[in-house]
């Protein structure tokens, strides 16, 4: 999937930019906003980022859980191994370990990630000062991504494309 970065100056901007976008055939699910004063894209009935984009819940959260997972495996092979209570373990305690594992490391990462901002958004922050806009799309094709640039060139020349990531994920950092 590939995400657009826009800036624009106004919300009358915004507001032309997703409906255009949505007579484009893009929808919600693909445009999220992002200003200093969230209230007021509310008001204008404006697809917002959420708890899930402005976090780095989704990155640290996967992050955790592969560490979990690995601490788990290692886990569970001690104990099968080391057969602590006398009793043979086996694979029982190798599956249940590397579940406990994944579950804590999950949750210990997510816990983290909540703290953090999401570091896809991150050189874009200082530009949402008074009425600055960040408008990000999603276009899961190059078709769509030829759509959008369309339709943001067309008709939109006020906003400025502000970055690109071609290979974006909220569960990996490219780096």
């Amino acid at each position: 999937m590939r995400r657009i970065y826009y800036l624009t100056r106004s919300l009358g901007s915004v507001q032309g930019i997703s409906e255009d976008l949505h007579e484009a055939g893009i929808g919600d699910n693909r445009i999220f906003v992002m200003g200093d004063n969230r209230g007021v894209l509310e008001q204008a009935h404006l697809h917002t980022t959420s708890f899930w984009e402005d976090t780095d819940i989704l990155h640290s959260g996967f992050v955790g859980s592969v560490w979990g997972l690995i601490a788990g495996v290692v886990a569970g092979f001690l104990l099968a191994g080391m057969d602590p209570w006398g009793m043979d373990l086996g694979l029982g305690a190798i599956l249940a370990a590397s579940l406990f594992g994944l579950c804590l490391g999950a949750w210990v990462g997510g816990i983290r990630g909540i703290q953090l901002r999401n570091p896809h958004l991150l050189p874009y922050l200082s530009h949402l000062r008074g009425d600055q806009y960040l408008v990000m799309v999603d276009a899961d094709d190059e078709r769509m991504t030829r759509q959008v640039e369309r339709v943001m060139r067309e008709q939109h020349a006020e906003a400025r494309e502000a970055g690109r990531e071609e290979n974006y994920s909220p569960f990996f950092m490219a780096h």
